[in-house]
Parts: C-alpha cells; structure tokens; sequence
C-alpha cells in the first residue's frame, strides 16, 4: 500500500464568468462523474468518497442547456483518474468556457466530451496519484473547472 501525500488543488482552466462552485469535505476517492455536453460542457457533478468512506454528491454545476449528449462515468473498484484534459473555448458572449473534457484512467480513456474548438489544457497526475474531485466557476455552462489531486 502507497503512503497518501496532502491533497493539491489544481487549477482552474477556463474563464472567469459564473460562480465559484466548490465542495466541504475533502475527497479521498471520485468514484462517479456525470456531465451534459454540446458545443461546450452545460454542465458536471461528480460523487466522492471521503477518508471515513461516506459517500458525497457535487453539483450538478453550469446550466440547463439541451446539449447534445448525457454521459456518466462509474469507475470501477480499483480504477482511479490520471489524467484529465480538455480545450477552453467560446460560446456566444463568453470568450472562455469549459468547451471539452476527457478523463484517462488506469483502465482506459473517457471522451472526449464536448466539440472542443479552442485551446488545449492537460492534467496529467504524477507518480501513482489520482484525481479525486473537482471545484469550478459555472453560470449557464461550465466556466471554469479545477481539480483536486491526491498524490501517492
């Protein structure tokens, strides 16, 4: 068994409109993410476990819009996040949003969700460690997204 480092809050990519949306009780492991999706991300939640294994819900955080597609991610027992990535781009009057994301994991790639157009960022994990939940700016999309990680 890996020793566990401190919880790292990384972030955020995206812009600045919307409103600070964050969790109260750290994350020790995500263990589902769900998100709507179009030209851009409309919205994401997430459930977490905490470090006494009680279960927490995130969100949903962003707006209603239609999107063109729902997708929930369940990870599997032993599956963590080591990666994830995305693109930050324009929708109407916002010139920065969450416009793609894609969750790699120890067993496989998720996405990408979203159409993507505009600049790409990418969270890579070192060392074993794991994201384990996110926080984010979001209004009538996803502005901004952060992550928490958890080092090993």
């Amino acid at each position: 068994m890996h020793a566990q480092g401190s919880l790292v809050k990384l972030g955020t990519w995206g812009g600045d409109a919307g409103l600070p949306c964050d969790i109260a009780v750290a994350p020790l492991r995500l263990e589902s993410v769900s998100l709507r999706w179009g030209k851009v991300i409309d919205w994401i939640s997430f459930t977490y476990r905490d470090r006494d294994g009680n279960l927490h819900a995130a969100g949903p955080w962003g707006g209603n819009g239609k999107g063109e597609g729902d997708e929930t991610i369940t990870l599997g027992a032993s599956e963590y996040v080591t990666e994830v990535a995305g693109t930050v781009g324009p929708i109407g009057e916002y010139a920065r949003t969450v416009s793609s994301l894609k969750f790699v994991t120890n067993r496989g790639t998720y996405g990408p969700f979203g159409r993507g157009a505009g600049a790409p960022f990418s969270v890579p994990v070192l060392n074993n460690g794991s994201v384990v939940g996110m926080f984010a700016r979001a209004g009538e999309f996803l502005d901004a997204i952060g992550f928490y990680v958890l080092p090993f």
